[in-house]
Order: structure tokens, then sequence, then C-alpha cells
């Protein structure tokens, strides 16, 4: 009964060392920023910074999120985002995508900039991005 014990015990605490290890999709990297919503022309049907999201994936999936986002409302008519737990020392791709329900006045669909770009950060680092809303020229 002993060694049953001992071998469980063993295994529990291998099981646990080994845990996040390669291949984990976490990191110790961060981004920050704010997204200026447009003074007039988009159509507020609630929080606009409800419907908006900020992408950092690797730039060979940029569609493959990564990290734990959060985009909440700030003063100044801005969202402010964070996105942390993102891989260091790997090339990704940062981008800000609105979902289908933020409308222009009009109907249109808004615009984000700047386009989607690259980003390298080094361990325990935190990079700062802002885009813009626009609804017209």
């Amino acid at each position: 009964m002993y060694r049953i014990a001992v071998a469980a015990l063993m295994l529990a605490a291998t099981g646990c060392a080994t845990t996040g290890g390669g291949g984990s999709r976490e990191g110790n990297a961060n981004v920050a920023g704010v997204i200026k919503l447009p003074e007039t022309g988009l159509a507020q049907a609630g929080n606009p910074c409800d419907q908006l999201r900020v992408v950092v994936a690797h730039a060979s999936t940029p569609t493959d999120a990564l990290g734990h986002g959060m985009v909440k409302s700030s003063r100044g008519n801005r969202c402010s985002f964070t996105v942390s737990g993102i891989p260091s020392n790997a090339k990704l791709q940062i981008s800000a995508v609105a979902d289908a329900g933020l409308k222009c006045d009009g109907g249109a669909v808004p615009t984000l900039s700047p386009a989607p770009s690259e980003l390298n950060l080094k361990d325990y680092a935190t990079g700062t991005r802002d885009f813009t809303v626009s609804c017209g020229s």
C-alpha cells in the first residue's frame, strides 16, 4: 500500500512539474493601448467598446488569437484594451476587429486603422498600439 501511495505522489508531482511546458500558447508579454472612436457618425446601439476586439496572433495564423484580451470603455470617446499572456520572442501580428453589429449611422461598416502590423516583444515586455475607428471620410 505504501508503494502505491508513493508512486501516485511521484506521478502527481511529475505531472505538475511539466504543466505549461513546450507547446503552451501562453506567454509573459502584454500589449495595451486605446481605440479612438469617432465623435459622430457611429450608430450607438449599446456600448461600442463591447463590439471591438484586439487580436494578437502568430503571423502565420493571423485569425488564431493568443492571450487574454479585454476591451473596456475609457474617457474621451475611447476604449482601452489589454491583451495579456502572449508569447514573447515570436513574430506576432496585432489587429483591431469590429463585430458585425457595429455600424456607422448610414449602415456602413466602420473602418479600423492602422492595418494589421507585426509585433515582437521580449520577455515580460509590454508593447503599446493605438487604433482608430472611422465612419466615412
